[in-house]
C-alpha cells in the first residue's frame, strides 16, 4: 500500500476505534497478530483495554495534529482529550478534564496494523495527581 493509503488507515483507526470506539472496526484494522508494545496486550487485549477506558476516561477523543509515514510504518502526533470518570490505574474518578499529547509509531501490512508503539507526555498522569517515578 502507498504511504497516502497508510495515514489512511492510521487516521481512520485514531477517528472510529479510539475515539469512537468502534469494536468491529477495530477487527478490520488491525491484523489478527496485531501487538501493542507499549503494553504487550494483542488484539483480544487491545478491546478489553479499550473498553475499560471507555469507562475510565469518558468522551475520550484524539485530535491528529501530523501523520508522517515512510514505507509501511506511520507516525501520528495527537492530543487527547477526555474527563475522568472511572478508575484508572487505581486512581478513582476525579472528575477532572484532562488533556494529553503523545506520539504513536504504528506498522501496517496488507492495510492492517500488525503493531503500535505509543508514547505520550506524563500530562496525563500529572493531571490525575500520580506520581512518576524518580
Amino acid at each position: 500500500m502507498s504511504t497516502d493509503q497508510n495515514k489512511a488507515v492510521v487516521r481512520r483507526f485514531m477517528m472510529e476505534v479510539l475515539t469512537g470506539r468502534s469494536l468491529d472496526h477495530a477487527d478490520e484494522m488491525l491484523a489478527p497478530n496485531y501487538k501493542n508494545h507499549m503494553t504487550g496486550a494483542d488484539l483480544a487485549a487491545f478491546k478489553g483495554m479499550l473498553t475499560g477506558m471507555s469507562t475510565a476516561l469518558s468522551g475520550m477523543k484524539f485530535e491528529i495534529e501530523e501523520l508522517v509515514a515512510e514505507g509501511d510504518s506511520v507516525v501520528a502526533r495527537w492530543t487527547m482529550e477526555a474527563t475522568h470518570t472511572g478508575s484508572l490505574m487505581e486512581e478513582p474518578p476525579s472528575g477532572k478534564k484532562i488533556s494529553s499529547r503523545g506520539l504513536t509509531y504504528y506498522r501496517l501490512v496488507n492495510g492492517q496494523i500488525v503493531e503500535d508503539d505509543p508514547l505520550s507526555s506524563p500530562d496525563l498522569l500529572q493531571a490525575l495527581g500520580i506520581q512518576m517515578p524518580a
